[in-house]
């Protein structure tokens, strides 16, 4: 046997019998992606999170992967979380992410609810940040303009 035909079934060998060796790779990430989960669910707190890129997963009119922060303590985290192309995502949008007290890095978005950043300052001149709902507010904002038309027919009627 020479060299040539060694190399040949080392290659065969390989070629035949390669996807064993990702089978490690996969359980490894699978054990991951679960201990994650667990964690979230166990030690789950909220907050508010700012989607800031996404990228397509497979297709252009798949699920996509989008790039969120969020901070907690005065620290900045990031993720990444999936959702499918027709759910109006956009980079700036606000939505609650779950995350993990103990390992913040733990953290997954849900979108299913968006929200509205308010920042005010309140009567001790501290800023506040305040989380609405976006059908919530614009609700509100229809009935302040509502009122206010109201209220401008009442003026023009006396």
């Amino acid at each position: 046997m020479n060299l040539t035909e060694n190399y040949i079934k080392i290659k065969e060998f390989i070629s035949e019998y390669y996807w064993i060796a990702g089978i490690p790779f996969l359980i490894w990430g699978l054990i991951l992606v679960i201990e994650q989960k667990q964690d979230v669910k166990q030690n789950g707190t909220e907050t508010f999170g700012m989607v800031y890129g996404s990228k397509s997963i497979y297709k252009q009119y798949s699920k996509r992967s989008y790039k969120y922060k969020f901070y907690y303590n005065g620290k900045k985290y990031t993720g990444t979380s999936t959702a499918y192309n027709s759910e109006n995502v956009e980079n700036g949008n606000f939505y609650k992410v779950e995350f993990s007290d103990k390992n913040p890095e733990h953290s997954r978005m849900n979108f299913d609810l968006e929200y509205v950043r308010e920042i005010k300052i309140n009567e001790n001149g501290k800023v506040d940040t305040t989380y609405v709902p976006k059908e919530q507010k614009l609700r509100n904002e229809m009935k302040e303009r509502l009122e206010k038309f109201k209220i401008e027919l009442d003026t023009i009627k006396n």
